[in-house]
Formats: structure tokens, sequence, C-alpha cells
């Protein structure tokens, strides 16, 4: 059983024309030059504070449990994975579906070797037209990677493992997004499951603590895998993302599908969306409106199950300013492990979160 969803082929190609406009070719986050005037996003300077706690030294009570797990069921640790080596900068590889991914990973100093219980995070980035020659994906994975969340993997509140994949080079909006065959493996729900896999057998990853987060393509991307693997991600944070899977955010009549969703953890969201100007031009087509499809998402997933604490900034088609690095993500996946029934911020926003984010309850059980 599939569920229709929004978005033609000519979609995907306009919005991929609508997203290179300007004179970089990403639609994405954080540029290496916050004050270039070619970049599409406006970034923060380098006057913006770091987190407080990025530097804190990790308390004993917080570090990590050591997992018994007899030998003959422990994960299987291949020679590809074995020889991943974390880095802010050096890409590291794992073939998925016969085919070579590359990734950033940052784990916290205690990580070296099997047996932790870490928490992961996914980060996707934007568009940046990886499918073209020439693009800009690189600068873009290492400035997402390094603003974002890399400089908060030792963080006390939660240390965690990051992982910034690069998209595999064939899709239109450079993450498998909009796929028109659901019969077929999706290389980057693949992506996540074999990287997963691995970092749990190099250093044991927390089955409670499975998060994602990502920006506009990334977004979306980030909300199918809380659909096709919405059983074991714990929490998500989108910024301007959408779920192609709602039936409000249908636009155009090409058969592009979403499957259905699969049994959930109930897993609690935060969706984040610039207002009236969060938007992609489709070179004159048609615009689509990323705080229309946000607002539609909210009354979706309260109706599936998910609690949701959206957050409307006025900044356009960007995260907002207060975001680089966010505390508020710490805050949100450490409160907020697999199998959360009512969101703790029901009874009060914590104050890392901006003033403007609303918590709203769900309205029925989790599907």
């Amino acid at each position: 059983m599939v569920q229709r969803v929004a978005g033609p082929l000519l979609f995907a190609v306009l919005f991929a024309i609508a997203c290179s406009s300007s004179s970089s070719t990403t639609d994405a986050t954080p540029p290496t030059d916050p004050g270039s005037a070619d970049e599409d996003v406006a970034l923060p300077g380098d006057d913006v504070p770091a987190v407080d706690d990025v530097d804190r030294q990790v308390p004993a009570e917080d570090l990590p449990v050591t997992l018994d797990v007899p030998a003959d069921t422990a994960p299987q640790l291949s020679p590809e994975c074995a020889a991943l080596t974390p880095s802010t900068s050096a890409i590291n590889t794992l073939t998925v579906d016969g085919v070579a991914r590359r990734f950033l990973l940052s784990v916290p100093t205690g990580a070296t070797g099997p047996g932790g219980k870490w928490p992961l995070i996914f980060l996707w980035h934007g568009f940046v037209g990886a499918a073209t020659p020439g693009n800009q994906e690189g600068v873009e994975v290492n400035s997402f990677h390094n603003q974002l969340l890399g400089p908060a993997v030792n963080d006390s509140r939660m240390p965690f493992m990051l992982v910034t994949p690069f998209a595999d080079g064939s899709a239109f909006l450079d993450w498998n997004i909009m796929p028109n065959d659901i019969r077929q493996p999706n290389p980057d729900v693949d992506l996540f499951d074999a990287v997963l896999a691995c970092l749990d057998a190099k250093y044991g990853v927390d089955p409670d603590h499975i998060h994602s987060v990502g920006f506009s393509a990334g977004g979306i991307m980030t909300d199918l895998i809380g659909i096709m693997r919405g059983d074991r991600v714990a929490s998500l944070l989108t910024w301007s993302g959408a779920y192609l899977g709602d039936p409000a955010n249908f636009v155009e009549a090409f058969p592009i599908y979403w499957p259905d969703p699969v049994a959930s953890s109930g897993y609690v969201q935060v969706a984040f969306h610039g207002g009236v100007t969060d938007q992609w031009d489709a070179a004159g087509a048609f615009t689509a409106h990323f705080n229309v499809w946000n607002e539609n998402d909210l009354a979706w997933l309260n109706g599936l199950g998910h609690d949701v604490i959206l957050c409307p900034h006025t900044e356009g088609h960007t995260p907002p300013s207060d975001s680089y690095p966010p505390a508020y993500v710490i805050d949100f996946f450490k409160a907020h492990p697999r199998g959360t029934t009512t969101s703790p911020f029901a009874a009060g926003m914590p104050s890392s979160f901006p003033k403007y984010c609303v918590y709203h309850a769900k309205t029925a059980a989790t599907n």
C-alpha cells in the first residue's frame, strides 16, 4: 500500500533550476564566507558565540555504558568499517548498494572502540546540485558539518556521534526524496542503515538515541527517514523541510510516491520554517511555500500520533540566524529518546529554544 504524493518530474527539474538560480549552486546552509553577496542564505558571522557547553568535560556518570554483549551476537565489524577515521575534513567512505558513499564523521573523544552506547545524529545538507559538474558540495558538507553540530560532539549534556553524508550524485534534488517507484531500494535510506550498522559495530550506538537533522532538501530527507525508519529514530529536527507524503502537500498530478509510514516509535519532531518568504520560485512555473507545507504537516503528524514543536521564524529559506551552533538541538534530542510518549516540553519550552517555538500535542495514538 502506497501513498500518493506531491511533485512531478518537471517539479524536480524546476526545483533544481530554482535552487541554483543565483551565482552560487547551493541552496543550503552555512557557507564558508557568510558575508559573500553570492550566497543564497545569509548566515551569522564569526562573532556568533559557540554553545556554552561544547568544551565542557564529560562527567564520569555521563560516559556511555559498556554493553555486555556475547561475542557471537556482537555487531560484525567489516574491514571497510574498521578503517573509518573520524575527522572534521577527511572524507570517509562505505560501500552501500555497490556504491562508495562518502560522509564526514565526528565522534566524542571517549569513543575509542566497540562496546559503547553513543547517541548518533545524521545531518543532511540542502540542495547544492550534487549531480552537476563543478558543484560545491564538498564546501557545503564541510561548512555544514563543522559550523552546525561538529563542534558540539563532546557536549556534556549528550556527547554524540555525527554523520554528514554526501549525496550519491544521481538524484535531482541531491537526496532520493522524489522516488517514482517505491519497489526499488532507496539509496539514501540504505546509506542510513549501513552507516548505523557500521558505527554500532565500531563504537556502539544507543538504540534509543538515533536522530536526524536536515535543511531544505535535507529536511525532506530527514522526514523521509521518519516515514521509512520511524521505528528506529528517536526524534527529528528540520529547517524548512516537508513531508511529501502528506496529501495536503500535493502539487501536480505526476506519479511521485512515498511509502506509507512504518509502525512508528512515536517520534517527536521540531519543524522550523521561515514564514511567507520561505519559498523557492520554480522558474516562474510555481512557487514552493515551505511555510504552508510545514503548517500542513503539523496537523498531519499530530493525526499520526506525533507531538510537534513548530517554530515559525521570519528569515525566509534558511535556518534562523540563532542556529549556529544550535544549543536547542542537543536539548531536544537528549529530552526525546525513542519511545517518548508525551514530550516533556509540553510543560514549557527550555530557554535554549527561540521564543516563537510552540508545542502541539498529538491528536491520535501513534500509528
